[in-house]
């Protein structure tokens, strides 16, 4: 019984290792792609006059202040996740080790037992403080978007002015359109001129209660 337990419990571990990872990029490499065909020359009509276009990506791509805000947050995450993964792999090794003397007759059943019940406790607790640190780790992108959203707002509305634009599509609802028409790189300068770079680069994980933890993943599965 013992030894299927910490069976399942084993297959309980790999699954929070993907779990833990829900913020991270897929490690696996890729096979690349055959190349694909070089796009043929295009003769742009002119401009049309008030009709501008940007990219969201392209601005939080390119400027420091949407740079210092990925950056930062990817920081914290590492941060986050570092003693997690030492505790699941430390974990890990104990259920390892269970499970190989439970293929030999025990000296101490009581003993046994007790040692599975702790190593029961001690999944629960990391299962637990991982689905915490998720919710810390999603409210904390939250609220840097939001933050992020309020001086985009501003930024995008000098350059939409300055440009003399009367109306703003994003780029990626237009198939083509002439380059001269993309005011991104004007957000950009825009953005960047209002020098809250360095607000994002001292950007601190968001603390939830237990509470609000489990307040907040309710949420997330409505």
């Amino acid at each position: 019984m013992s030894s299927k337990f910490f069976a399942a419990a084993a297959s309980g571990l790999a699954a929070f290792a993907v779990a833990s990872g829900a913020f991270a990029q897929a490690a696996a490499p890729l096979a690349k792609a055959p190349a694909a065909p070089a796009a043929p020359a295009i003769t742009h009509g002119a401009p049309i006059a008030s009709l501008c276009v940007f990219s969201a990506g392209g601005v939080r791509g390119a400027s420091q202040t949407g740079k210092a805000m990925d950056a930062r947050i990817k920081a914290l995450q590492t941060t986050a996740e570092q003693p997690l993964s030492a505790r699941e792999k430390a974990l890990q090794t104990k259920i390892d080790t269970f499970n190989a003397a439970a293929k030999t007759p025990a000296a101490d059943i009581n003993a046994r037992e007790k040692q599975k019940a702790d190593l029961e406790l001690e999944q629960s607790a990391l299962q637990r403080d991982v689905a915490h640190m998720q919710m810390e780790l999603f409210a904390t992108n939250e609220s840097a978007q939001q933050a992020y959203s309020t001086e985009l707002q501003p930024a995008v509305i000098s350059a939409y002015q300055s440009k003399q634009c009367g109306v703003l599509l994003e780029r990626s609802a237009v198939a083509i359109f002439n380059p001269a028409m993309d005011i991104t790189p004007q957000i950009v300068a825009a953005l960047d001129a209002r020098g809250k770079a360095g607000t994002f680069q001292a950007l601190e994980r968001t603390k939830l209660t237990p509470q609000q933890a489990a307040q907040l993943a309710a949420q997330l599965q409505r």
